[in-house]
């Protein structure tokens, strides 16, 4: 019997020393994906964003950041499901993917854009979703050089009639940005980007608080 007894005080002495990990050791690896999460997320949207800029990469940064938009959101959903969080979310993130690379796109022609002249050398148009005309206009630098994504649009090019008109655009050195018409007021470069500085910020501070909302209810008893 006493045999018996011993060995049973050593199995639950035993017992009792494998402990399990507390609940705080056991929400370390959610604080990490939270904390990169939140901190990737933003950036990588805002990198596509201005990848999107350049005309030969639109479709692919366009593409790959509604993904890790939806993904991000898909993050937030799972860590907090309250609408007080999840709609900041989308509001900021869709607004962090739409005017990031804008507001490169003013930077970048605002300081480093070069005015050059340029001649209209064909007009194109497609019909937009509402019936409407929609204008592209090649063009030519007047020196002959050669000009990367050589095309007007938008409001920069309005019809057939401008075919053989000399042009005043500002090109990006690089060759990454299209050129845009001289026309264009670049004054608002601070002020576009203070807005998306503080638009990714808002969209990672939504994601942070998600994510400590998710570990505090992982961390309560069942």
């Amino acid at each position: 019997m006493a045999r018996i007894s011993s060995s049973s005080s050593i199995s639950s002495s035993g017992s009792t020393g494998a402990r399990e990990p507390g609940p705080s050791v056991r929400s370390r690896p959610a604080r990490w994906v939270t904390a990169l999460t939140a901190t990737g997320a933003p950036l990588v949207l805002a990198g596509l964003s201005v990848l999107a800029t350049n005309p030969d990469y639109q479709a692919l940064g366009l593409i790959l950041g509604v993904l890790v938009l939806i993904a991000a959101l898909v993050a937030v959903l799972m860590w907090c499901r309250t609408w007080w969080l999840l709609m900041p979310a989308v509001v900021t993130g869709i607004a962090v993917l739409v005017i990031a690379g804008p507001t490169f796109q003013t930077q970048v022609m605002a300081h480093s854009g070069v005015r050059t002249e340029a001649v209209v050398t064909a007009v194109h148009s497609v019909k937009g979703k509402k019936g409407n005309l929609i204008w592209t206009c090649d063009i030519r630098r007047y020196d002959g050089r050669p000009l990367p994504h050589a095309e007007l649009t938008g409001g920069d090019c309005w019809g057939p009639t401008q075919v053989g008109d000399r042009e005043t655009v500002v090109v990006d050195p690089s060759g990454w940005l299209p050129p845009v018409s001289s026309d264009w007021d670049f004054s608002g470069a601070g002020v576009e980007t203070t807005i998306a500085g503080v638009l990714t910020a808002l969209f990672a501070l939504c994601i942070a608080a998600a994510g400590r909302r998710g570990v505090r209810e992982a961390r309560k008893p069942a």
